[in-house]
């Protein structure tokens, strides 16, 4: 009985996976949906030519202003609507065929062997609407992804991810293998903290200081004067407390930011591929295949340093699926003591053993450092001086701020070797970053000198991987001894000691 009953599913399995492959080798439209998610893209693209042209029509005449904003509004929808219906897409003969273009044709066929990673997002519209959104990688996919569908129902988002990735596995056999998976969620106490020690106020207040430039030419001279002398007639007090509580209510953006973007992250590894789950208002869905890992690393900030808490990330050739993202986060928040566990749990070839201990840079390097760091506010010191001598403050607070962080970059600096494993760590800007990659990862290795450098026979190395978009992605440690820098040259082109 039991084996009539296996035969039954593995037959109505087989006839549902042929009902999907037949219905995806026809032509398959997107979303209507689609018209919408385009309309804003061109919009986006546009942004600044409509600027020019509201600002121009604007000063002739309001209908000017209005007949430009209707037909500019207008051409844009029927461009939307033209690009909906002569896209479609199907699956034949193992290749993705794509088919678009609304006065010149343009045709794609990609092997289905060929495609790395299926990611799916949903915003808030596409959720609305119970729609996401699918990006498909290729080898040869630069900064954006080699397909993009902007709008498609999520079972056929799901349909379409599992006939590309040639998964023939019924619902029953795709939930075990969820079961015995590993996964790792985060906690809202660790999104709280995340968010707490970002430091996006700075990005914030960048952000906003640069929109305001922007808009800064619209608003009427007389209100701009006059809100300027009202807040000078509060008092030297009033304007310290407003500060105050600005710089707290963009912290707490700040939080619900990191909150809302890595809301309900999750972790899990699966056979060839790390699949990651992330966020509220959007959820994004991101697959990493294992062999496009190039290196692990920890990013560490100021803030959190005294916390030990850290940040794991992964550089993988083609590079995020957010633009805010150089590499995609493995983890946002943990201890530094959880890191170990976690790269053995998630991704064992790239593990960091805390135990090995870091080769530290020599002495000599150090005032290069210090001195890199701070040459530019003690050449500024002496202007400073002579043409506005009761600022010189300024500079003497940003030359000793200067010089504590070269030492500090000094102090952080750092290699160490263990078998074909290479782990660097120094500081960029004000992040520590901790980089592990294998010996076949790397794609150059660079040392080189100056000739003060050469005086106190010291070197600057860098290697080179994969990243974003095919291109190099560079990490160096400079100011190390030669003796070191040899070390690792040897190391990476195998080279032996004459005594060996």
């Amino acid at each position: 009985m039991c084996n009539k009953d296996n035969e039954q599913i593995e037959f109505e399995s087989t006839s549902e996976t042929e009902k999907v492959q037949n219905s995806y080798s026809e032509p398959q439209r997107l979303h209507p949906a689609a018209i919408y998610f385009n309309l804003i893209k061109v919009l986006k693209e546009t942004i600044f030519g409509l600027g020019v042209g509201l600002i121009l029509t604007l000063k002739e005449s309001v209908f000017y202003f209005i007949l430009f904003v209707i037909l500019f509004l207008l051409l844009l929808f029927i461009s939307s609507v033209l690009s909906w219906l002569r896209f479609t897409y199907r699956v034949e003969n193992n290749e993705l065929r794509i088919e678009q273009g609304i006065f010149i044709r343009k045709k794609r066929y990609i092997s289905i062997h060929r495609i790395h990673k299926i990611d799916v997002t949903a915003n808030v519209i596409h959720r609305l609407f119970k729609l996401t959104k699918v990006q498909i990688d290729t080898a040869s996919s630069g900064d954006g992804a080699e397909v993009y569908l902007s709008a498609v129902k999520v079972k056929e988002a799901m349909q379409l991810r599992r006939l590309l990735k040639s998964e023939q596995t019924v619902n029953q056999d795709e939930k075990d293998t969820t079961q015995t998976s590993q996964v790792k969620r985060i906690t809202w106490k660790r999104l709280f903290i995340a968010g707490s020690t970002s430091g996006s106020v700075g990005f914030i207040l960048v952000a906003i200081l640069a929109g305001f430039t922007q808009i800064e030419e619209l608003i009427p001279r007389k209100i701009f004067n006059s809100t300027f002398v009202w807040l000078v007639s509060l008092g030297f007090v009033v304007i310290i407390i407003f500060a105050i509580f600005l710089l707290l209510l963009l912290w707490l953006l700040g939080i619900a930011g990191t909150m809302i973007k890595y809301g309900n992250f999750t972790i899990e590894k699966r056979e060839k591929e790390l699949f990651i789950k992330r966020g509220l208002l959007e959820t994004k869905e991101l697959t990493i295949p294992f062999d496009r890992i190039q290196a692990i690393g920890i990013d560490q900030s100021l803030i959190r340093q005294p916390f030990k808490f850290v940040q794991v990330f992964a550089v993988v050739a083609g590079g995020s699926f957010d633009k805010l993202e150089s590499f995609p986060v493995l983890f946002p928040l943990m201890r530094e003591d959880e890191v170990e566990p976690f790269l053995k749990e998630f991704v064992p070839d790239h593990t960091i053993t805390k135990e090995a201990t870091y080769t530290p840079l020599a002495k000599r390097g150090r005032k290069y450092y210090v001195i890199g760091a701070s040459i530019v506010f003690l050449l500024a010191l002496f202007p400073v001086i002579y043409f506005f001598p009761s600022y010189t403050w300024i500079p003497i607070v940003l030359i000793a701020f200067s010089i504590w962080y070269g030492l500090l970059q000094f102090k952080d600096g750092g290699y160490k070797i263990e078998d074909k494993r290479i782990t660097i760590r120094n500081r960029q800007l004000l992040n520590k970053i901790t980089i592990t990659t294998d010996h076949r990862r790397i794609q150059s290795f660079e040392m080189k000198q100056h000739k003060l450098q050469k005086m106190d026979k010291i070197a600057t190395t860098s290697i080179s991987l994969i990243g974003s978009s095919g291109l190099g992605t560079h990490y160096s440690l400079r100011h190390m001894t030669e003796e070191d820098a040899n070390k690792i040259a040897d190391w990476y082109s195998y080279r032996k000691k004459e005594n060996d």
